[in-house]
């Protein structure tokens, strides 16, 4: 096994490869961001009178583009496994680009009515399937490109590719929460939140362009010339490996469901309109959540990711992923008690500890994904684990979450736990089950 050091070539794959995704991440969670705050007051209570309807519309509205997930990492899976990854990543790129630009874009409410709501939804759409096709060809390429350079450290390399990933989470709370502060309230509302969504489309343009001047992966390429290429790789894993498939995919669900489910966009509400809290350290609450969420993130998200990216080389995937699940489990009961204090320290704290906690786990990904089918169809199996997590998270937050809302108002906090502990006891069932079902293939 060869030492923590890459190749020039292996470096800017995982930077090529993890520029995208997280720009991706980025893009997934301002609008999760933009879901609890702007697009509530702009898109949702005027079309919705009943708040805890307009706040259930928002999340379902948030929620629905992790439902067709799975469906982007089919098509994008078959083409990758077909055509190729980089070419295929190339294409995801280009969809993100049409969501940001169209979700920065859309007319409010007032401007044209129940059609903006429409609109927002399809974008999410467009950037559903984007992301469906993101994760599984971003961790294929970086994996293959590092073996066929000889690095024996996937775990760890694939713990720097999530990195990027829990980078732009962070970065989406970041630029949100300092924008809001730093801006006029009129003038955010009015413009400000839309120029982040152009400022990632910018950055995915150039993310882009370096995907597509990179070179493809060699081991793909042996394929081709072998012509070992599968006329329907994604089918082919879900016939013959569809149990391996649902394993992963809940054994990463604690990790997944967490921060759309426990945090953003219900927390925001939480504090602010359940608990009355109007300012935490002299900041408007939902601005020094955000900020507080952004910085727990940088800290110990990155933190742990990586860390659970190095054990990955040591440590099998089921061990990982049930520490990570009974750690989650734990902080879901504690998270809400700890927002009633209303003391900004022990929020800070509480939120770094359930980052510590949630991204455990997440680190060790790209590695056991991808280990864990063979080359003719990694990207598309890689990509469906992956992303039937992510479905399982859009039916948790805007099937079952929003429902609970609607009928039990903002003050359901318990609900949410509950549905975060069940989450996590999945989690942990699965990881049990994984770490046999991977050791013995």
């Amino acid at each position: 096994m060869r030492s923590l050091e890459l190749s020039g070539t292996a470096k800017r794959a995982v930077l090529a490869a993890g520029l995208g995704t997280m720009m991706d991440y980025y893009d997934f969670l301002l609008a999760a961001n933009a879901a609890g705050t702007v697009w509530l007051t702009l898109y949702f209570k005027p079309a919705f009178k009943i708040p805890s309807l307009a706040l259930s519309i928002a999340i379902l509205t948030y929620a629905i583009s992790y439902v067709v997930r799975p469906l982007g990492a089919f098509i994008f899976g078959h083409m990758g496994d077909r055509m190729g990854r980089q070419s295929t990543l190339v294409l995801t790129l280009l969809l993100a680009f049409i969501s940001m630009v169209g979700m920065g874009a859309t007319p409010t409410y007032a401007q044209i009515g129940v059609y903006s709501v429409i609109l927002l939804m399809l974008f999410r759409l467009i950037l559903g399937l984007s992301f469906g096709g993101e994760w599984g060809g971003g961790a294929t390429w970086v994996s293959e490109l590092l073996m066929a350079n000889g690095v024996g450290e996937l775990g760890y390399w694939g713990g720097v590719y999530q990195a990027f990933g829990t980078a732009g989470i962070a970065l989406a709370s970041l630029a949100f929460s300092l924008t809001s502060i730093l801006m006029p309230t009129g003038a955010f509302y009015a413009w400000g939140w839309r120029i982040l969504f152009y400022i990632g489309a910018v950055v995915v343009v150039v993310a882009a362009i370096i995907r597509y001047r990179f070179i493809e992966s060699p081991i793909f390429m042996e394929l081709a010339k072998g012509g070992k290429l599968l006329r329907q790789p994604a089918a082919a894993v879900l016939r013959r490996e569809w149990g391996k498939v649902l394993l992963l995919a809940l054994s990463w669900l604690y990790i997944t469901a967490v921060t759309v489910v426990a945090i953003i966009p219900y927390s925001l509400v939480y504090v602010s309109e359940v608990r009355g809290i109007a300012y935490l350290a002299g900041l408007p609450s939902k601005s020094f959540m955000l900020l507080a969420y952004a910085a727990s993130l940088l800290t110990g998200g990155v933190a742990s990711t990586l860390l659970s990216g190095y054990l990955a080389d040591r440590v099998d995937a089921g061990r990982i992923l049930i520490i990570g699940s009974v750690a989650t489990a734990l902080m879901s009961i504690a998270f809400y008690p700890i927002l009633s204090t209303g003391n900004p320290m022990l929020i800070m704290i509480g939120l770094e500890a359930y980052m510590l906690s949630e991204y455990f786990g997440f680190g060790s990904l790209t590695k056991f994904f991808t280990q864990a089918f063979p080359a003719e169809y990694r990207y598309s199996g890689s990509g469906l684990a992956y992303q039937f997590g992510g479905l399982m998270t859009g039916i948790a937050s805007g099937f079952i979450l929003s429902p609970v809302i609607s009928a039990f108002g903002y003050s359901a906090w318990y609900l949410v736990s509950l549905l975060m502990v069940a989450t996590s006891v999945t989690s942990l069932a699965s990881s049990i089950a994984l770490g046999r079902v991977v050791k013995h293939d």
